[in-house]
């Protein structure tokens, strides 16, 4: 009885392992990657572009998923004043008008923190994000895809 108990446990155990394993490998991000978020509107579906410090970048938007390399300045320039924004989520926005069909906002995840929408910059910092978003996207013609024309983003595992 204790063998068929422990062999039971020892298979519940690896049952288990696996899942976590399999779990946390889609999920993990690494801490110094910034995540850019857009969120789509009515008729676009949204974005996500992950950016390593080294411009190694990984996106997904309505064309499905992709990878590139960002030019070594506009990297450097956009952790650099990651750095001098933190905390992203103390980044003032202002109130700014959107189409209830094509408005979208777009945050910035980056060290533990969540930026609120910097497609409304509040002060020059939240204005620099919002520039070097404009640019990476540029560099990566990452798009926001008509709903009509494209796929949903699959969904956030983290």
């Amino acid at each position: 009885m204790n063998q068929l108990f422990s062999k039971s446990l020892l298979g519940l155990a690896g049952i288990s392992f696996l899942l976590c394993s399999s779990q946390s490998a889609m999920a993990f991000v690494p801490y110094n990657v910034a995540i850019i978020v857009n969120s789509g509107s009515t008729n676009t579906i949204g974005y996500r572009i992950y950016v390593s410090p080294s411009g190694e970048v990984n996106y997904v938007d309505g064309r499905g998923s992709n990878q590139g390399k960002l030019p070594e300045k506009l990297t450097e320039r956009f952790f650099s004043d990651l750095k001098v924004a933190e905390p992203l989520s103390n980044l003032p926005v202002r109130g700014c008008v959107k189409s209830v069909s094509f408005g979208t906002s777009t945050t910035i995840r980056f060290a533990g923190g969540q930026s609120q929408d910097i497609s409304c910059p509040g002060n020059a910092k939240a204005q620099r994000l919002d520039n070097d978003v404009i640019a990476i996207t540029k560099a990566l013609n990452v798009v926001n895809v008509p709903k009509s024309q494209g796929k949903a983003l699959p969904p956030e595992n983290f």
